[in-house]
């Protein structure tokens, strides 16, 4: 197998790759489990790419349901990135000790437990505790899923396995929106998390009845308990401070101590780190240039893979706006989904001929300048002046989505691909948590703006600050406000401007880090470092 093609499929979600001297992999025969263990990684893959997208397009639903702000919405979403980044690398070292079978079956009932809470949550607070629960699962069983087919396919033809994942993985990223939206439109959106309950424990048993010959695990390896804690706790901090800035304030003692702790924490973790023997960030590995730069290119492609779409939704559902159902809104979403599944597919091959360093900023490019397209779209926009924009997106998000990993961990020796990947893991789940929590800020903040200048133009009453976020999740409709004309008319036209113009500031900022990304990631790279892997 090409050196290219194994950096790109372990890319795609950075799970590690084992050392070339692991015994598995001087076996060129097939094993008997090959089959349904490759159908066990399937299927668990697929569904945790379809609960990571599928999401976005429930999120009205959701709203309306337990009356939901965009605050609350932001944390539904960012909790389990979050969790998922504090514990995917422990995660794949559990799958070391007892054994990927154990881990598959574990971490599929785990999230399954987690959908349950989730499907018959009746508050805020229980969604998001089901979140994290399923977060916990995820980091458990997404190693798990290379880990297998690594052990059960044969050394020459571990570039068909890597293919085979990385496949399912964009076809689940791409449906994703459209299965969330048929469950949101039709019996609820809590069908999402019920199907997706069954399709776990569904996941569990198949790994059980059919995963019985796999090694098992080997004491040897060790979980960095403490850097975990660290990790989690300081991650979590840090969202807290972030994500609650619009109900606390920025300046607030809670603000400032929830800040506080997390860059405190973080140091802790540094500290930590540095001297341990095995540890879950191998941060000394950061002063090596290719490495920075694909932490760089992976976070901006997470700004928009996790960020457009959750954004999109929240300005196309409304009815103010484009007025979409949630299937209305993933069928629009199918042009940029199909870019990025295409794109993604081919990129390896243009890279295997002139490297990575122009074709990845190229993409990064692409992906400020689709953004900013997006940043024009004004209250009264229709779809035909989004798809464009969503396409050249899609163009920049398929080119980006596991080539600048790919080029760190070619760049490397064989011997730290697994340590290497573990961080550029940890930096697309961050970033997929802040892109959510920073982004609502933003979001919130020129949407409430937009909103009351607009009233205050019409001479209509402003809502007070719960009643402007829950306009602009969907919580609540300007007809719920009992305004009589023309103060109703003036509410639903300053809604319609604060969702516009709030998804537009999002889609602006976002395309300007892009663009500054672009000339770093092409320094960082260097013109040596950015040749194909030989």
């Amino acid at each position: 197998m090409s050196t290219v093609r194994r950096v790109f499929g372990g890319a795609l979600f950075h799970v590690p790759h084992p050392h070339d001297s692991a015994a598995w992999l001087r076996d060129t025969h097939p094993h008997p489990r090959l089959l349904p263990a490759t159908l066990v990684s399937g299927t668990g893959l697929f569904m945790l790419g379809v609960n990571t997208t599928g999401i976005n397009t429930a999120l009205r639903g959701m709203a309306e349901d337990l009356g939901m702000g965009t605050v609350a919405l932001g944390w539904a979403v960012g909790v389990y990135m979050l969790t998922v980044a504090a514990m995917v690398v422990p995660g794949g070292r559990l799958g070391d000790i007892l054994g990927q079978r154990v881990t598959i079956v574990t971490g599929s009932v785990v999230f399954a437990g987690g959908a349950v809470v989730v499907a018959s949550a009746d508050s805020e607070l229980l969604l998001i505790l089901g979140r994290i629960l399923q977060g916990v699962g995820a980091a458990a069983l997404m190693p798990s899923t290379m880990a297998v087919l690594r052990i059960v396919w044969p050394r020459e033809r571990q570039g068909v396995a890597l293919g085979l994942w990385g496949a399912v993985a964009g076809l689940a990223f791409a449906v994703g929106p459209l299965i969330g939206g048929a469950f949101t439109d039709g019996p609820s959106w809590r069908w999402l998390w019920w199907a997706s309950a069954l399709w776990a424990l569904s996941v569990a048993l198949l790994a059980g009845l059919a995963l019985p010959g796999l090694p098992h695990g080997r004491k040897e390896h060790a979980v960095d308990v403490s850097g975990t804690l660290l990790l989690a706790f300081s991650l979590g901090a840090l969202l807290v401070g972030l994500q609650q800035i619009p109900a606390w304030g920025l300046t607030s003692p809670a603000t400032l101590t929830a800040l506080s702790v997390a860059v405190g924490g973080l140091a802790m973790l540094v500290r930590v780190e540095s001297r341990s023997a095995a540890p879950v960030l191998h941060l000394r590995l950061l002063k090596k240039p290719p490495l920075v730069a694909a932490c760089l290119g992976t976070a901006v492609n997470t700004l928009f893979l996790i960020g457009f779409l959750y954004f999109f939704n929240l300005y196309a559902q409304s009815p103010e706006t484009l007025a979409f159902s949630a299937v209305t809104a993933s069928v629009a979403l199918l042009p940029y989904g199909a870019c990025v599944f295409a794109v993604s597919m081919a990129i390896g091959s243009l890279c295997d001929h002139v490297g990575y360093r122009w074709p990845v900023a190229a993409g990064i490019a692409l992906t400020g300048a689709g953004s900013l397209w997006l940043s024009k779209v004004g209250a009264h926009s229709g779809y035909d002046a989004i798809w464009p924009g969503t396409l050249v997106l899609g163009v920049g998000v398929g080119t980006t989505l596991s080539a600048p990993s790919a080029a760190g961990l070619g760049a490397l020796a064989g011997t730290h691909a697994g340590e290497a990947s573990g961080i550029i893991n940890v930096a697309r789940y961050v970033t997929a948590a802040l892109v959510v929590s920073v982004g609502t800020l933003g979001f919130l903040a020129a949407g409430s703006e937009r909103l009351n200048s607009s009233l205050d133009e019409a001479g209509t009453p402003r809502p007070g600050n719960t009643a402007v976020d829950q306009l602009l999740s969907g919580a609540s409709r300007p007809a719920e406000h009992l305004l009589d004309e023309p103060h109703g008319q003036a509410l639903r036209q300053a809604t319609a401007d604060a969702l516009s113009h709030g998804f537009a500031s999002v889609m602006f900022w976002l395309g300007v880090l892009a663009l500054i990304a672009t000339p770093l990631w092409l320094v960082l790279m260097g013109p040596s470092r950015g040749r194909r892997p030989h």
